[in-house]
């Protein structure tokens, strides 16, 4: 039996990961997001509010006694919450909208990333930790300046985490993953936004009008074909579109 564990799951990449994880057997599946506890294919989806670090840190105690005395051929994490709000310039955005961001971003993945690897110490034989990040980890945008310092410090915390595990010899993988554009909620967020607030936005709106934009099923097929290969995890920070090659 294998465990996979995916926060952001009720839409976007989230929903279609969940989605064909539920499908297959011999599976546990945990996904956390805004949605109220219940069963889900494969598994249990259970409420948190990852905005809220004691939030976070309450769910991690509620996985830990769901999961208590299991254990796994595999377990993997996957990262992928996130908000791109506030979009607009730093001085302009509210203040309350960047503390959400960078807690939802950055704080959360770190916390939750820290009690899957105290947990799945000895309960896994193998341990996986898929981040996902952004180009905009790497590249800076005009007017999204708190989700690029997020996603760049996702990307470092990946190579630190991959680093440490391999001076420890745990045996841990970690992969802080750019997936591309893909067609999601957030990518309607950031064609809502005025010029003003976003000077990219008219490409950001033809890349949707083109058809440009990856399906997110598509997408999840990708990653989840190139973790159980292992070939997702040959660098800390990698480009799916690169890796898909």
């Amino acid at each position: 039996m294998d465990l996979y564990i995916v926060t952001g799951h009720t839409k976007g990449l989230g929903r279609a990961l969940v989605e064909q994880l539920g499908r297959e057997p011999e599976i546990e599946l945990i996904a956390l997001g805004r949605a109220p506890d219940g069963p889900i294919p494969g598994g249990a989806q259970l409420f948190v509010d990852l905005a809220a670090p004691r939030a976070v840190e309450s769910a991690c105690d509620r996985i830990e006694e769901r999961l208590r005395g299991k254990r796994y051929g595999k377990a993997v994490l996957v990262n992928n919450a996130g908000v791109i709000s506030p979009v607009g310039m730093l001085d302009r955005v509210d203040a309350a909208e960047l503390e959400r961001s960078l807690t939802v971003n950055f704080a959360a993945p770190i916390l939750l990333m820290r009690r899957f690897l105290i947990a799945m110490a000895t309960a896994a034989k193998v341990k996986r930790v898929i981040n996902i990040s952004s180009g905009a980890a790497r590249r800076p945008y005009f007017g999204w300046g708190p989700y690029c310092a997020a996603k760049a410090g996702l990307d470092m915390i990946s190579r630190v985490a991959a680093l440490e595990a391999q001076a420890a010899m745990t045996g841990v993988q970690v992969v802080s993953l750019a997936p591309g554009v893909i067609d999601t909620p957030m990518q309607g967020v950031v064609r809502s936004a005025s010029p003003e607030e976003f000077v990219d936005v008219e490409r950001f709106r033809a890349m949707k009008a083109k058809g440009e934009l990856r399906p997110p099923e598509d997408v999840a097929a990708d990653i989840l074909r190139l973790e159980r290969s292992g070939k997702l995890f040959a660098e800390p920070v990698a480009d799916l579109r690169t890796l898909g090659e």
